[in-house]
């Protein structure tokens, strides 16, 4: 086939090939727009429906409720006389369009259902009717021999009748003779001049319908995926939908007592051919119309590539010349009636002269990519180099060492990693860090790390001090790498040393209790009067070994707090009287402002009194003499803030941020003895009942401390 013809042929199949789209697009887009004008119709008919059960409703209701305050069935409920009630029905079945009347009393004593034409029917209404002290309205079933039927009801309490209370409840059956079902059937038909089919629905299944004229009870039940709409939190379904062989277009709403889905929906439904009229006309239009166009593309594309042939030629001659290498041809652009072809044939000619110029560029560049691979060898060389020398120093180093990719999986074990665990480094590879160090827990944004773990993993269980650091590599992959040292030994050391001075602290205190105890006989004079130079001798050696006590039993308590064996016993206790015995204790200088109406908090007595005491002694020893020391607490939340305010020396701003340190003592105010724990310990117990300390000071003006205690809770 020629070029010209196939140029032709081509423009011809994709004006069809366009014709034949933009008519179906055309189509489908008018469909979908008269689909989504039908919803919004379908969405107004539900809305129409749901008002005229509402309304029938308000009417059932408003007829109960003229004969719940009838004087006469009072009279006969209360006689419990089958006779008069069912004669008052009968008489509400004349004038209104109910068709049961079912009257109960709450407690089930005495029940009577009347029928209008419907022999013993048996209702099955919501269970809050039995005790409702309110009007309860919405759908029931009612069983007429072996069907059920779906009913609209409304039940009125009966109130005020003497000698017992009870409801009387009245029932509209839907069914194909109902005259509520008729006359919204034919409300609907008329507004869409189309048969509207309505259903009433119990959860998935099709109680009643008016379609079942048409397509028969075998597809009465709903797809689970229409009730999750119906039901769920969407609130509705709107779509098409198969009933018996026929499609629909459909939308379902639950009925709705208040904001409570009672189980009930209702839906209408119209037979999609309603559309064919509309789609044969239109189709038939756009046909003609894509045929006409065709026709006239045919002529225009016909006249066009006539004049296509000799440029195309010389097109064609120029590429078989650089095809065999010679760049250096070039096209007469002059004889060339297209401006097209020019352009193309111009674009060509630079397109050869770009050709020569890169066959030169290319060979100077193949010259360079030699000298380039020559390098790449020699850096790869040093970095496998690197890398061999990277992974023997991790390989040799007593710590563990692990890595994670982001995901959490081990992607590195080294030879230490594997002697502490025990765990063969390559059955890890691969798998995830929890299945390792179960005590591990870490974040994908977690910063750097350090912790104490221990490790179960062996026989005995070792004590690991594992560091945990995020890497980020220059490709972006983030991980983690793991870094532990086993610190067993070191731990039976620290344990080893607790009990030690545990130990030595117990009896040195045991051993100053006689002599505090002597020395407070002979100040009290037990032994005979003692005065002068001989008192001021025993009261400073009295002192000092209330000292020596105090430093043993902060060792102690350091030594309680480092081995994890601090015990308090927590109970109710009462703030004031704390502050109020420390208040007694340290005399003129310790005021104590007001503390009454604080509930109890949950503590230790005694280690509380110690915090008391640390600190008040602390702010009397950096104030004055006869500086004064105030006492206060107040509540915050679940906590008592108690606070110990002084006017002395202050602390540094750079002194504050480890004032609560092991060991560390303030170069503020003047030099005092003491062995830089009492802070640390205070800490600790505070820390230790579940609330937090702090100071604030300012140097020359004096500083306060407050520290925090929750609040003791009934059943703690």
């Amino acid at each position: 086939m020629r070029l010209f013809t196939k140029i032709l042929v081509f423009f011809i199949a994709l004006i069809v090939i366009l014709s034949i789209i933009t008519t179906y697009a055309g189509i489908t887009s008018i469909e979908q727009i008269a689909v989504n004008e039908l919803e919004k119709g379908l969405t107004s008919d539900i809305n129409l429906f749901h008002f005229a059960i509402d309304r029938e409703l308000d009417g059932i209701e408003a007829r109960l409720s003229l004969l719940a305050i009838n004087n006469r069935f009072k009279e006969a409920f209360r006689q419990r006389n089958n006779g008069a009630i069912r004669q008052l029905s009968q008489d509400l079945f004349k004038k209104n369009n109910i068709d049961i009347v079912h009257v109960a009393e709450d407690k089930g004593a005495f029940t009577l259902t009347v029928g209008n034409g419907i022999n013993d029917p048996d209702i099955v209404l919501p269970s809050a009717h039995e005790s409702q002290k309110n009007i309860l309205r919405g759908f029931a079933f009612v069983k007429a021999g072996a069907v059920d039927h779906a009913a609209l009801f409304v039940s009125v309490p009966l109130r005020g009748t003497p000698g017992s209370s009870g409801s009387i409840t009245g029932l509209v059956v839907l069914d194909s003779g109902s005259a509520f079902v008729n006359t919204v059937s034919d409300l609907l038909a008329r507004k869409l001049d189309e048969p509207v089919f309505i259903s009433i629905f119990y959860k998935e299944r099709r109680v009643f319908s008016t379609i079942f004229k048409v397509a028969g009870f075998q597809t009465e039940d709903l797809r689970p995926d229409i009730t999750g709409a119906v039901y769920g939190k969407d609130g509705k379904y709107i779509g098409k939908t198969r009933i018996g062989s026929t499609g629909y277009f459909t939308i379902y709403k639950p009925y709705r007592y208040g904001n409570e889905i009672t189980g009930w929906a209702y839906g209408i439904a119209v037979n999609e051919n309603i559309f064919v009229p509309s789609k044969k006309k239109l189709l038939y239009t756009f046909i003609t119309i894509s045929s006409l166009s065709t026709l006239a593309v045919i002529l225009v594309a016909f006249l066009i590539t006539a004049g296509i042939k000799p440029s195309l030629n010389r097109l064609v001659d120029a590429c078989k010349d650089i095809e065999k290498g010679d760049t250096k041809s070039r096209i007469d652009v002059t004889g060339m009636s297209i401006k097209e072809f020019r352009l193309i044939a111009s674009s060509m000619n630079k397109m050869a002269e770009s050709i020569a110029a890169r066959e030169k560029t290319i060979g100077e560049n193949i010259e360079s990519m030699k000298n380039i691979n020559s390098a790449l060898e020699a850096r790869s060389k040093t970095i496998k180099y690197e890398r061999k020398r990277l992974l023997t120093i991790l390989e040799t180093m007593d710590d563990g060492i692990m890595t994670l990719d982001n995901k959490g999986v081990v992607t590195y074990f080294n030879r230490a990693a594997e002697t502490i665990t025990g765990i063969d480094r390559h059955q890890t590879i691969g798998r995830h860090y929890k299945t390792i160090f179960e005590g591990i827990h870490i974040e994908p944004d977690q910063q750097a790390t350090r912790l104490e773990l221990l490790f179960k993993g062996t026989p005995p269980p070792l004590y690991l001090h594992v560091h945990i650091s995020p890497y980020i590599l220059e490709s972006e992959e983030t991980g983690h790498v793991i870094l532990f040292q086993d610190i067993s030994k070191q731990k039976k050391i620290e344990e080893f040393k607790a009990d030690f001075i545990s130990s030595i602290t117990h009896d040195i205190k045991s051993y100053l209790v006689p002599v505090t105890g002597f020395l407070n006989r002979i100040l009290g004079e037990k032994y005979g009067h003692v005065e002068g130079p001989l008192r001021e001798k025993i009261t400073g050696v009295q002192e000092n070994t209330s000292k020596i006590y105090h430093l043993v039993e902060n060792y102690l308590n350091i030594s309680k707090i480092e081995s994890g064996r601090l015990e308090l016993v927590r109970k109710a206790v009462d703030m004031k009287e704390v502050l109020k015995d420390v208040t007694l204790t340290y005399g003129p200088r310790l005021t104590l402002e007001a503390t009454d109406g604080l509930p109890p908090v949950f503590a230790d007595r005694s280690y509380v009194e110690r915090v008391v005491v640390n600190l008040v002694v602390n702010a009397m020893k950096f104030s004055g003499e006869g500086s004064p020391v105030k006492l206060s607490a107040l509540r915050d939340g679940n906590f008592i803030v108690t606070s110990v305010r002084d006017k002395g020396f202050g602390i540094p701003a750079d002194e504050v941020l480890y004032i609560f340190e092991k060991y560390r003592r303030g170069s503020f105010g003047k030099k005092e003895s003491g062995s830089g724990l009492g802070l640390f310990i205070v800490k600790s117990v505070v820390e230790a009942h579940g609330g937090k300390i702090w100071v604030e000071s300012e140097p020359g003006k004096g500083s306060v401390f407050r520290f925090t205690l929750p609040l003791f809770k009934q059943g703690a």
